[in-house]
């Protein structure tokens, strides 16, 4: 008898490496374009430092603070997630999640909900807290 155990389509791997170098104080000129120059000799030199097979295309250099996000659409078979009872945590919130797709997708989870910046003023003038400076947000590993 051989083993018919069949592997859940939600186990993936990690196909991507990335390394985020955060550069504190940098003189980054106020001109759009010098800035895009400054930032693209940035990109240049730190492909020229690796020496792998690499090119300036997959680097990327942005100025200011930057969030992750993932959509609402279920990892196995990509519809769309019903969001459900959710709780307050630390420093936001985690919810049931399941697919739309019930019972042909059965993928049941957790969204975990972060506070990542803090809005105000009118709907169409909206400021951030993290971009204007009044919050320095944290970056953590997953």
């Amino acid at each position: 008898m051989g083993d018919n155990t069949v592997s859940d389509s939600t186990e993936k791997t990690t196909t991507e490496e990335r390394v985020t170098i955060t550069l504190t104080d940098y003189p980054i000129p106020v001109a759009d374009d010098d800035r895009e120059i400054g930032l693209e000799a940035l990109e240049d030199a730190i492909s020229q430092l690796l020496g792998v097979n690499i090119t300036s295309a997959d680097i990327t250099a942005r100025v200011g603070h930057h969030y992750v996000q993932i959509g609402d659409d279920c990892p196995r078979c990509g519809g769309l997630l019903e969001l459900r009872q959710y709780t307050y945590c630390d420093n936001g919130a985690v919810a049931e999640a399941n697919c739309a797709h019930a019972p042909k997708c059965e993928w049941r989870g957790r969204a975990i909900y972060r506070i990542i910046d803090l809005e105000s003023g009118p709907v169409a003038d909206v400021e951030s807290a993290v971009a204007n400076g009044d919050m320095t947000p944290s970056y953590l590993p997953y």
